[in-house]
């Protein structure tokens, strides 16, 4: 169904389990809906599994996110340690679509169905010094409660991380959502592409400063990240000729590439993040339109057994999204971190 896409606009569409490129946690919500390195954040893994790490053992997130119109999304995760083998993780995204009218050709209602899709979802990391290497799979599904139609397909992550904690830096890189469908629906004879990206992140804290800042780098499978919107105005010549809008710049493509991060560290137990989408900007808000799109923000409450974070979401004017999460570390010997 893919009905997620309408908050990835021109890059997505035509792609099977849209969903999957959902943000698995706030904390990612609130930084551009990438996964980055710097705090154990169990929802990450969900992005790049090379995040895995021993101090993510024994360790519980839920993630509720209230979406644009009914749209409802949540994810459960559970994290293990296993001493000489690695981490692990498994979890289960979910999202409803609401109740949508069931009408015939001349709008007369009929009653009501229901649409959803989620993916169950499990991976592997291990650490080797300073580098550490992931993989995750997932069962992304699609379904109606109409006509018994519904779509099942096998995708997968993998993912490399190098962190150098002394110089409080790290640096990741992460093929997503490799896959194809296993079944879909009678009548459409060939599947969707899943939503294919490569990705990459980079994180430095400041030295003798509450401050950590990041940038990353969506879509580099791919230059052309820009184009000409049929909706702008169109200008005439002298002779009322149409002039053909001159194609984008170069660094149009190149801006739309980078996402930018930072996440304030005030004190300990509490963090304000903020990040800018430069690609969700330009797709998102309307022609001459002043509106804060792209923006997000968020904040997290962090303790030694527990977290609380939260993150808002601008796409365009009057159009946001909020996330929830709650990360509970089971584990009695699970070290505080900031």
């Amino acid at each position: 169904m893919g009905l997620a896409s309408v908050a990835w606009a021109q890059i997505a569409g035509g792609w099977s389990y849209d969903f999957l490129n959902m943000p698995p946690s706030a904390r990612s919500a609130a930084l551009g809906g990438l996964a980055w390195p710097g705090v154990p954040d169990l929802g990450a893994v969900a992005q790049n599994p090379a995040l895995l790490s021993d101090l993510m053992h024994r360790t519980f997130q839920l993630t509720f996110q209230p979406y644009l119109a009914d749209v409802v999304s949540s994810f459960v995760m559970y994290g293990h340690h296993q001493p000489g083998v690695g981490t692990f993780w498994g979890g289960l995204q979910y999202m409803h679509y609401g109740a949508i009218p069931y009408t015939d050709e001349f709008g007369n209602r009929l009653g009501t169905f229901y649409a959803y899709e989620g993916a169950l979802m499990g991976g592997a990391g291990r650490g080797f010094g300073r580098w550490r290497i992931g993989m995750n799979l997932k069962l992304p599904f699609s379904a109606l409660s109409l006509d018994r139609y519904w779509r099942l397909g096998l995708g997968t992550d993998i993912g490399v991380v190098y962190e150098d904690t002394l110089r409080g830096m790290a640096v990741s890189a992460v093929l997503r959502n490799v896959g194809a469908e296993l079944y879909r629906p009678q009548g459409r004879p060939f599947a969707q592409p899943f939503p294919t990206s490569l990705q990459t992140t980079v994180t430095y804290r400041l030295p003798h400063a509450p401050f950590r800042v990041q940038v990353g780098f969506i879509h580099l499978e791919r230059w052309r990240m820009a184009y000409n919107d049929p909706l702008q105005p169109v200008r005439y010549d002298l002779l009322g000729n149409p002039i053909p809008p001159p194609p984008p710049r170069w660094t149009e493509h190149l801006f739309r590439h980078i996402v930018a991060g930072v996440e304030i560290l005030p004190d300990k137990p509490f963090t304000l993040r903020l990040a800018y989408h430069v690609q969700r900007r330009r797709e998102l808000n309307p022609v001459g339109s002043q509106a804060l799109g792209g923006l997000s923000t968020g904040v997290g409450l962090r303790t030694r057994r527990w977290s609380l974070d939260y993150a808002y979401v601008l796409f365009f004017r009057r159009a946001a999204a909020h996330s929830f999460s709650l990360t509970v570390r089971l584990s009695r010997s699970a070290p505080a971190h900031e």
